[in-house]
C-alpha cells in the first residue's frame, strides 16, 4: 500500500488511489490476525520510536502492531538541540546513526523539521507519529471501523466539527474516497441526522463514532486502528 499507504510526513498518504488500497490491506490483516494466521513478516527488522524527553506519548499501540508482525521495537530518547548553530549537524548525526541501525523510524512529538531533517538523513522510512491522533493512520482506522459495520455506497456521514481541521480534513478526504456520502453537520445545533453514521469530532481529545445514535464497539476500533498502522510499517519497510 503508501503509504498503499506510504507514509513518508511529506507524502500525501490520504489521495484517493491510497485510501482503498490502505483500507483493504489493513482488512486483510485483521481477518488474519482473527484467524490466527497473522505471521511476522517483519521478522529480523528493527523499529526505533524517538522520544523526546518528555513524551507524554502512549505509544503502546505503536509498539504492539510492529511487534506483533515480528519487529524488534526500541525506545530512542532524543532532546532537540538548543543552539541553532549546532543543530543541523547534531541532527544529521542522529538520522545517519538511525539509518544504520534501524529499518524505520518514528518520530513522536518532535518538530516538523526536526522530523524532515532526520527524514533526509536517515536514508530509512520515517514516520512522523505514526499512532498519534492527528496522524492520518488514525482517520483512516476509524474510517475501517464505519466500512466494518457498514460499507459504502448508500451509507452517509453525518460530520460534527471543524472539517478543516488537519485530522477532519484527513477524515473527510479519506471517507469521499471510500464512497461515503460526508455531511457537514457543523457545531451540532438542531442537526436532524438521517445519516447511517454520525462522527462527532467537537472534542479534538477522542472523537465519537456512533451508528443509530448508539456508539461503536471501542474495541474494534483500537483493532482497527491496530492494523492501519501495521499496514503502513509494511507497505513502507518491506519495501524499503
Amino acid at each position: 500500500m503508501t503509504s498503499g499507504i506510504s507514509i513518508s510526513p511529506h507524502r500525501e498518504p490520504l489521495a484517493a488511489r491510497n485510501v482503498l488500497s490502505t483500507l483493504a490491506a489493513a482488512e486483510r490483516l485483521r481477518t488474519h490476525a482473527r484467524a490466527g494466521k497473522g505471521g511476522q513478516p517483519l521478522r529480523g527488522k528493527n523499529l526505533a520510536l524517538l522520544l523526546g524527553p518528555s513524551p507524554g506519548v502512549d505509544i503502546s499501540t505503536l509498539r504492539r502492531a510492529a511487534q506483533d508482525l515480528g519487529a524488534r521495537v526500541a525506545e530512542v530518547r532524543f532532546t532537540e538541540p538548543v543552539q541553532p548553530a549546532a543543530g543541523p549537524n547534531a541532527v544529521h548525526s542522529v538520522a545517519r546513526m538511525l539509518g544504520r541501525m534501524y529499518d524505520a523510524v518514528d518520530c513522536e512529538a518532535l518538530a516538523p523539521a526536526t522530523v524532515r531533517r532526520i527524514e533526509q538523513d536517515a536514508g530509512v522510512p520515517v514516520y512522523q507519529g505514526l499512532c498519534l491522533d492527528d496522524h492520518p493512520a488514525r482517520a483512516l482506522g476509524d474510517l475501517l471501523t464505519l466500512c466494518e459495520h457498514r460499507s459504502p455506497p448508500g451509507a452517509s456521514i453525518l460530520f460534527l466539527g471543524d472539517p478543516k481541521a488537519p485530522r477532519g480534513s484527513q477524515f473527510v478526504s479519506a471517507a469521499r474516497a471510500a464512497g461515503f456520502d460526508v455531511l457537514d453537520g457543523g457545531a451540532g445545533e438542531a442537526v436532524s441526522n438521517d445519516a447511517t453514521f454520525l462522527v462527532d469530532a467537537r472534542h479534538s481529545a477522542h472523537w465519537a463514532l456512533l451508528a443509530s445514535a448508539h456508539p461503536l464497539d471501542e474495541a474494534r476500533r483500537a483493532e482497527n486502528h491496530r492494523c492501519v498502522m501495521q499496514a503502513v510499517l509494511l507497505d513502507t519497510i518491506a519495501k524499503a
